[in-house]
């Protein structure tokens, strides 16, 4: 099984904290579907003949797609791959775009899994962060949803931004809830460079939130979550029975995935490739035949690193046997010795042969991938 994820990095403005690759100009998304369709012919060799088991369209924005748009991208996967009867196809949404229209045109697709980017339900937190949807028809845009048809809705939300009152968040969480949706991403607020943040930072007009009332934040989202179903299964998502994200795990499980568009990612096991971050030049490259993303092939050292970078995300852990079995001593040893520290430090528990974050382990989880990384 394999998944496929199409990257569409037109935006109608910027997110402040935002640092996934996207531009504003949204005059040539035909066009770009187009070369992304001649990037599925030429890679669709990438995965080996595996059954397409996910298809997954981020961004950017997405719904700026219209119908035909994504029509037209769906019908080529089943042309040149076989895909699995009950493949998982995930649409993110911006709440802006969700007519009754365009929802129905998604379901007709077969769209089966849509993500909707809510962030908060508080109008001056949504300002703050730049997003271009207030709090007033989120609850219509999923209602409309499900009236449609859609029964596997996922919604983002972000805490730790910098001001936010506790009160606040849980008011956007409980109502998250009431909407009665089948998985959450809640995600931690991360100052990346590049963005609006950034800048506003190194300024000194941005004040990142105490870890304190960080870790109230989180421990509420897990334990407010957990008492109304959800599982906390990585870091950042939260499903109920039977509705994690296919996709996603793809991931953390060492599942291969080819990434289609400017900034996208693949791997298969043997290498990881990613396309170049600028939308004009990837256009140009392939139309010209010409190479229009980065290669690595992968040793047994950065298989360690990334097994222990995706597999420490989840619920699930990593296993010390698994790295005893597929590595060698000297990662071994540096392994467990690392892990012993950790261990004493209470920033990670062991459940029989599983490694696994605790709370506040997760909350410095980059702090001890660094130190777990093998170099």
């Amino acid at each position: 099984m394999a998944g496929i994820y199409f990257h569409i990095p037109f935006c109608k403005q910027k997110c402040s904290y935002c640092d996934f690759y996207s531009i504003r100009d949204s005059d040539g998304i035909d066009a770009l579907v187009k070369v992304e369709l001649k990037e599925l012919d030429l890679r669709q060799g990438y995965l080996n003949n595996e059954i397409i088991d996910t298809i997954y369209f981020g961004g950017g924005t997405p719904s700026l797609l219209n119908k035909y748009n994504i029509d037209s991208i769906l019908k080529h996967i089943q042309k040149i791959f076989d895909v699995s009867a009950d493949c998982e196809i995930t649409f993110e949404t911006n709440p802006d775009d969700l007519s009754e229209d365009y929802l129905k045109g998604l379901y007709d697709l077969n769209i089966n899994r849509l993500s909707v980017g809510i962030q908060s339900f508080n109008d001056d937190i949504l300002n703050y962060l730049g997003r271009r949807h207030d709090s007033s028809k989120l609850r219509l845009n999923i209602e409309t949803a499900k009236k449609v048809g859609f029964e596997n809705i996922s919604v983002d939300l972000i805490f730790g931004i910098p001001g936010m009152e506790l009160a606040t968040y849980l008011d956007s969480l409980n109502k998250v809830i009431e909407l009665d949706v089948q998985h959450v991403s809640a995600y931690s607020l991360t100052i990346s460079e590049g963005t609006l943040f950034f800048k506003l930072k190194k300024q000194n007009k941005l004040k990142e939130i105490d870890e304190e009332d960080l870790l109230v934040q989180f421990n509420s989202t897990i334990d407010i979550l957990a008492t109304h179903g959800f599982n906390h299964y990585e870091i950042s998502n939260y499903a109920k029975e039977g509705y994690k994200s296919r996709h996603n795990c793809s991931y953390w499980e060492d599942v291969n995935y080819l990434g289609i568009g400017p900034s996208a990612h693949s791997y298969n096991g043997v290498s990881r490739q990613w396309n170049i971050s600028d939308t004009r030049k990837y256009c140009k490259l392939i139309d010209q035949l010409e190479a229009f993303f980065e290669v690595e092939f992968l040793t047994r050292k950065d298989k360690y690193n990334e097994y222990i970078i995706t597999g420490l995300r989840t619920s699930k852990g990593i296993s010390r046997k698994f790295v005893k079995d597929n590595f060698d001593d000297g990662m071994n040893c540096f392994f467990n010795n690392e892990v012993n520290n950790l261990l004493r430090e209470e920033l990670i528990y062991s459940n029989e042969d599983s490694v696994i974050l605790t709370r506040r382990g997760i909350l410095i989880s980059d702090y001890i991938l660094q130190l777990l990384y093998f170099v």
